[in-house]
């Protein structure tokens, strides 16, 4: 069965925001109880919010109020370093947004502590549903809130996977009727040995990805052979001399309109013109990209379609190399003079986690030299920027992907990296 829905766990599942929460419990328990918690027993208090733990374990009840707005502080405090959500972990979920899958959060924090989390890491973008402990009667185990996430989203429960770091999850996924994984990707996880036998357990994000893609790739089987069938029609068009040949082509095209038509809703008419109109012998388009550094950090602008991030390109232009492609994207949508350096990479885009689409594309990635110019948006893009590896911004997946982007950070690092192809 297709996976079609990822629900999450949050602490220690999607962000490593245990120590944070620890850190804050013991400082109230030793404020206002003078006591001292160790992280064990804390984890035996979680379950119900934030809230109730200190309302049930608080000895100075009269003050449990006070108590609650410090623990809050405490806890936005805590997520000032930026260092609660990895770089996998955003790959992660950039990857399986690109496969179109949908994703949800089920966590037992309360909805204040959730939504400090979720900006301070900006995660909002990602989730279609978020179930947090003052949303549901009965917490983890209980499959309450497994069950609501899987209403909203419209999901059977057999299309659906649950992923979490604790007990308490992998009962409820189980409870709940969904494919359970444990996770211990992390720098601290609430169990490590759990008590129910969990279908997997992941240590790192890439054999989860790689399930993922594995079980979501029949999902758009049919995108691909509608390519093929249109580039075979128009191959045949393009050479074919008998007439009746010639209308088993046509209906060829036609047939890979109905498909596309049928598996993404858009009117016929629009199709024939953007996927099935072209004449010639079919080969796949070329996109150029052009890959700037400047102090250790990476040229990317943001595109007005999307408002996501992207290495400054787009597709080749008739009468230009792929290094002069690059040169004038880079000086149009960043406003930079740049002089080509070497290339980079040579990619099939069908290898790579992007959304598909009706195009087999190439992907040329063109090192290039600053030698004037200012950051600068252009028609296409808002603004341009540097970033660091570890500080990039949501990028726009149809261009470019994480790990793209992180390649390209490795040839900054050697200068003697070879070529990469495909």
């Amino acid at each position: 069965m297709t996976i079609r829905a990822v629900l999450f766990d949050f602490d220690g599942t999607l962000a490593d925001t245990l120590p944070v929460s620890f850190r804050a419990f013991q400082a109230v328990f030793q404020a206002y109880d003078n006591r001292d918690v160790t992280p064990e027993q804390l984890v035996s208090m979680f379950g119900p919010t934030e809230d109730e733990i200190l309302l049930r374990n608080l000895g100075n009840k009269e003050r449990a109020a006070e108590a609650i707005r410090d623990y809050y502080r405490l806890y936005r405090e805590g997520h000032s370093g930026g260092e609660c959500l990895p770089p996998d972990i955003v790959a992660l979920l950039d990857t399986i947004r690109s496969l179109h899958i949908k994703m949800g959060v089920i966590t037992g924090k309360s909805r204040q502590a959730y939504r400090i989390s979720s900006e301070a890491l900006d995660l909002d973008r990602y989730f279609e549903v978020v179930v947090t402990g003052d949303d549901v009667r009965k917490p983890k185990p209980d499959p309450e809130g497994i069950d609501k996430a899987l209403a909203v989203l419209g999901v059977r429960r057999e299309e659906a996977v649950f992923v979490g770091d604790s007990n308490a999850d992998i009962a409820a996924g189980r409870a709940a009727g969904l494919r359970t994984y444990g996770a211990h990707w992390l720098s601290v996880s609430q169990t490590m040995a759990f008590e129910l036998r969990p279908d997997d357990i992941f240590t790192g994000v890439d054999p989860f990805l790689a399930l993922l893609r594995e079980e979501s790739g029949a999902k758009f089987r049919w995108l691909e052979w509608a390519k093929q069938i249109q580039a075979i029609s128009q191959t045949g068009l393009a050479y074919v001399k008998d007439v009746y040949d010639k209308e088993r082509y046509e209906a060829l095209r036609e047939l890979s309109v109905e498909i596309m038509q049928h598996y993404t809703q858009v009117d016929a008419e629009r199709i024939r013109l953007t996927f099935a109109s072209e004449q010639g012998y079919a080969t796949p388009k070329v996109d150029v990209r052009g890959v700037v550094f400047h102090d250790n950090r990476i040229l990317l602008v943001r595109e007005k379609a999307d408002g996501a991030w992207a290495l400054p390109g787009g597709w080749a232009d008739i009468g230009y190399s792929p290094s002069e492609v690059a040169v004038k994207e880079i000086s149009e949508e960043a406003g930079y003079r740049v002089e080509p350096v070497r290339l980079l990479a040579v990619l099939d885009k069908k290898f790579h986690d992007h959304p598909p689409e009706p195009y087999h594309i190439y992907k040329i990635f063109i090192h290039c030299a600053i030698v004037g110019g200012e950051a600068a948006g252009g028609v296409e893009t808002s603004e341009a920027r540097f970033f660091g590896e570890n500080e990039l911004p949501p990028l726009s997946l149809q261009r470019n992907t994480v790990q793209q982007v992180k390649t390209m950070f490795e040839f900054l690092r050697n200068p003697e990296k070879q070529v990469i192809l495909d």
